[in-house]
């Protein structure tokens, strides 16, 4: 049961996580390209810019980082390569 629990927080970080670095980097990005002749203008121009770009990366990609975050969290807690997720020894092993 611990796994399973640890197996679903790891694909809500994987999830969530590149769902984030993702849309900051497309709004970051498109924020960026904004010309505007003040500094309160720019912020307010960048922004929408920004939040469009982000929304955008989240519906072209949403699926596929989904189903990815769900195969990473599958094989890494069946593996148990992430942390939480190994096996504890057997006492026939200690």
């Amino acid at each position: 049961m611990k796994k399973i629990a640890f197996g679903f927080i790891w694909f809500i970080i994987f999830w969530l996580g590149a769902l984030t670095i993702g849309g900051a980097i497309s709004g970051g990005i498109a924020g960026a390209q904004v010309d505007a002749t003040t500094a309160s203008e720019g912020y307010q121009q960048g922004q929408a810019a920004g939040y469009e770009a982000g929304a955008a990366f989240g519906k072209k990609y949403g699926r596929i980082i989904f189903i990815g975050s769900i195969l990473a969290a599958v094989g890494g807690t069946l593996a148990g390569v992430l942390p939480g997720t190994r096996s504890r020894p057997s006492q026939e092993d200690a």
